[in-house]
């Protein structure tokens, strides 16, 4: 029991950051689609640092990859979404 509860209260502390609102602007003005990919990944790194500074290591070797795959999935969405209306 003791070990489900334990487990329970790790996968809510990995859940956590993947809630946060960090926010990291980044400038991709002229950049091709590899160097702002590049950009991109960089800022989800920077950006899920911060949210998981005050994490145990344990919980940031889990939760990193996961946040960090999520931001750069998200922004690249979204950049491909203000390009497609720029084009219009």
């Amino acid at each position: 029991m003791l070990r489900k509860i334990a487990f329970a209260a790790l996968l809510a502390a990995i859940a956590l950051p993947a809630a946060a609102h960090t926010e990291v602007k980044v400038s991709v003005a002229g950049l091709d689609a590899k160097a702002v990919h590049a950009v991109i990944v960089q800022a989800a790194q920077a950006a899920c640092r911060e949210e998981l500074a005050g994490q145990s290591t344990l919980v940031q070797f889990y939760a990193r990859p996961e946040c960090v795959s999520s931001a750069v999935t998200k922004a690249e969405t979204s950049y491909s979404n203000s390009r497609g209306l720029a084009s219009r």
